[in-house]
């Protein structure tokens, strides 16, 4: 799956100091550019696929979903959540919350 474009709504703090920014992916099946959200799991089975970076983050923040997401300055990428992997912090524009 070819990675398109990052989202700039929101960031994940990775612990190591790096910012993590939600990824748009290309479904190679459909031709669907989208981001990917999961609860469990890292295959196009476990995934919901959302256009609106709003209703990203509603379910990062809200409904405890991880999303993936990548670094614009490190090779660090990956399926994130809150309070998982390292992420100490969702940050909104220039706002922090835990």
């Amino acid at each position: 799956m070819k990675q398109n474009s990052t989202g700039h709504l929101f960031s994940l703090l990775h612990a190591s100091g790096d910012v993590l920014y939600p990824v748009r992916m290309k479904n190679l099946a459909t031709g669907v550019v989208a981001y990917r959200v999961s609860l469990h799991g890292n295959t196009l089975a476990d995934c919901i696929e959302l256009q609106d970076e709003q209703e990203v983050l509603h379910y990062v923040r809200d409904l405890a979903y991880g999303v993936r997401a990548k670094s614009k300055t490190t090779t660090r990428n990956g399926i994130y959540k809150l309070a998982q992997r390292s992420i100490t912090a969702l940050q909104l524009q220039d706002k922090e919350t835990t």
